[in-house]
């Protein structure tokens, strides 16, 4: 999935409901100038020490609690993985104007996500897509749909790149 994707500059990194760390893991390694930041609930980030330890970031990543409708860590870049497609849009505005004010203009956020492509054709977050409308409030969306979700929020869609896997990176900057 990180084939060929770099980040967008920004000396600290933030993942948001970072979980283990293994996602800012992948990000950092061969960035040794970086530092980061693994933000997730208070009960679940104590396992990310393990992992940052077992690839030899612990001494350049920290790691903190929290509540993501509350509050982030102030960062350049945040990363949020497969966290907006659990919420319905107002949520996901709540969670995305928490990192705009933790944020300095100019920040950037990156979605890893699905984005459901324009057609009839099958895709797998099509099929995702109804699995959260039966089960849960948060939903899948289009490339249209995140733009407007972002600018909503203050930040400008830069560009999302795909992959071969059914997510891709959604980039924007905060205004």
């Amino acid at each position: 999935m990180f084939d060929d994707y770099s980040l967008p500059e920004g000396g600290v990194v933030a993942d948001v409901g970072g979980a283990d760390g293994a996602m800012i893991c992948q990000f950092l390694a061969g960035e040794p100038d970086r530092r980061g930041i693994v933000f997730d609930r208070p009960e679940v980030v104590p396992a990310a020490r393990k992992v940052l330890a077992e690839h030899g970031l612990a001494d350049r990543v920290d790691v903190a609690g929290g509540d993501f409708f509350e509050s982030v860590p102030e960062a350049d870049v945040y990363v949020l993985s497969y966290i907006l497609h659990d919420w319905d849009d107002g949520s996901c505005l709540r969670i995305l104007r928490t990192v705009k004010a933790a944020a300095a203009r100019g920040a950037r956020i990156v979605l890893v996500e699905s984005v459901i492509p324009p057609g009839d054709g099958p895709h797998p977050a099509k099929f995702v897509d109804l699995t959260m409308l039966a089960m849960l409030t948060g939903r899948e969306r289009t490339a249209e749909e995140y733009e407007a979700l972002l600018d909503a929020a203050g930040f400008t869609l830069d560009r999302i790149v795909a992959t071969p896997t059914p997510f891709s990176f959604i980039e924007a900057t905060l205004r």
